[in-house]
């Protein structure tokens, strides 16, 4: 993927070797494999509440594929969807989840 100085392509071993753990070490993280990193930032990017579609966008995967690796994640989320959904019911009185002020679907 990145082309190496004299031609061809960086070798995943040197570079890590060579830059990754350097960086991990001086930023005091243990050290571990970029990818670790990747699914560290999908993990907290989630719980955070960032949607799946955001964060396929983010890490230039497809919803698919993030859902398909890191959709588990999530899949306890129905809570934190229904209470989004019931506040912006109490914002517009349009409710679309069990719960709200019993007023029918629209």
């Amino acid at each position: 993927m990145f082309p190496a100085p004299q031609g061809g392509y960086l070798s995943l071993d040197n570079w890590r070797t060579r830059e990754w753990y350097d960086g991990l070490d001086a930023a005091g993280i243990d050290r571990r494999g970029p990818y670790h990193l990747r699914r560290t930032f999908a993990s907290e990017a989630l719980a955070a509440g960032i949607s799946i579609f955001e964060l396929s966008r983010l890490m230039g995967a497809s919803a698919r594929e993030i859902d398909r690796a890191y959709g588990h994640l999530v899949r306890d989320a129905e809570d934190t969807i229904r209470a989004r959904l019931d506040a912006r019911a109490d914002q517009t009185g349009v409710y679309l989840a069990s719960g709200g002020s019993g007023e029918t679907d629209t």
